[in-house]
């Protein structure tokens, strides 16, 4: 007896102003040769230029079709109402970001799936799926900071190496994806870069790979407070913010800052957070905010201004796993890793942290 290959529904991606897409043709290849079926609705390709002939292992189908598929797999999930469109049952993969959205954690009770978050996928330690967007904003944190030196109201500095002018002093607060591509693509410029690290341990990890120049320290109140004092451009790049991480950066820092100087937020995270002098995130192509003297930029989805480059990064480094989701929810495969990623089982919401956020919410200190 033939039994059809389990299937999966890629749906045109439908969060505001999003042009990527997680459908590209290397995760396509993998997930057909991996035995599953792959629909998609026509276009969804098409903020990034990328036509449906492109992936030729890929039914295309009408909406209804796509989304009636036993596991859907998206790059964002939508608007909460998308989740509307499954039944219990299905499941549903995405970066969720769910313990920020509170309308978004009703929705995935009230539809009673099994949701995945890429983000909280955590294998050997790590969090592979994190890694590629984190990379990507890094670079941007640097390259919108700089720009930003350039603003009328700037340091005027720039951070490319001159000959007989000093180097730009950069600080970035984080050496994880976020904080060591920064490092990178600021030290390659030629700034003088101090990564501040949260441990030694983690300081010393990072020591051995971090570009040649760059000077690794523990952050403590009163090193961060001394650098402030002489830097250029610090960004913002710590793993997790949430809605009782203490400040870092206060008003009283910004006192004793340079005029002109920047203030790059590319983690965000939720509630005020460890730099409160940012303000709220902001939206694509808003001008720096100036608050006493200093340039703040706060930018929630850096990678979502290059839809090309995260769209075939993304799919490149997330296509094994995404493999892998596919047989733990369709053919029942162990996967502890998987399993980690995990935020809803059949409308109950699972995840520690997206729990611990659906509480807050509940008793309004997340307000």
């Amino acid at each position: 007896m033939h039994h059809p290959p389990p299937t999966i529904g890629f749906p045109t991606e439908s969060s505001a102003h999003e042009r990527r897409t997680l459908l590209t043709p290397h995760l396509a290849r993998t997930l057909t040769a991996a035995g599953f079926r792959v629909l998609a609705e026509p276009g969804l390709g098409t903020g990034i230029g990328q036509d449906d002939t492109a992936l030729p292992q890929v039914e295309f189908r009408p909406a209804e079709q796509v989304w009636a598929a036993s596991l859907i797999l998206r790059y964002k999930p939508g608007p909460p109402a998308d989740l509307d469109r499954l039944a219990p049952g299905q499941a549903i993969g995405a970066i969720f970001h769910a313990e920020g959205d509170p309308t978004m954690l009703a929705a995935l009770t009230r539809q009673g799936v099994t949701a995945f978050s890429y983000e909280f996928l955590r294998e050997h330690e790590r969090h592979p799926l994190a890694v590629a967007g984190g990379q990507i904003a890094g670079t941007q944190a640097v390259l919108a900071g700089a720009h930003t030196l350039q603003h009328p109201l700037g340091r005027g500095i720039l951070l490319g190496a001159m000959p007989g002018a000093e180097p730009a002093r950069v600080v970035i607060i984080g050496s994880g994806n976020v904080g060591s591509s920064a490092a990178t693509t600021a030290a390659s410029l030629g700034a003088h870069v101090t990564v501040l690290t949260s441990t030694a341990h983690s300081a010393t990890a990072y020591a051995h790979r971090a570009p040649a120049g760059v000077a690794v320290e523990v952050n403590s109140p009163d090193r961060l407070a001394e650098l402030l004092r002489t830097t250029d451009l610090v960004i913002g790049a710590i793993l997790i913010s949430t809605h009782t991480t203490p400040a870092m950066i206060t008003r009283a820092h910004l006192a004793t800052m340079r005029p002109g100087s920047v203030i790059v937020d590319a983690t965000c995270g939720y509630g005020t957070g460890y730099l409160p002098t940012a303000g709220p995130a902001q939206e694509a192509g808003e001008p720096p905010r100036l608050v006493d003297g200093v340039l703040h930029l706060k930018h929630d989805a850096l990678p979502q201004l290059v839809p090309h480059t995260a769209s075939h990064a993304y799919a490149h480094a997330a296509a094994p796993y995404l493999a892998r989701l596919a047989r733990y929810v369709l053919a029942g495969a162990d996967d502890p890793a998987v399993a980690s990623a995990m935020i809803a089982r059949q409308g109950a919401l699972v995840h520690p942290v997206v729990r611990e956020h659906a509480d807050l919410y509940t008793t309004g200190l997340a307000a």
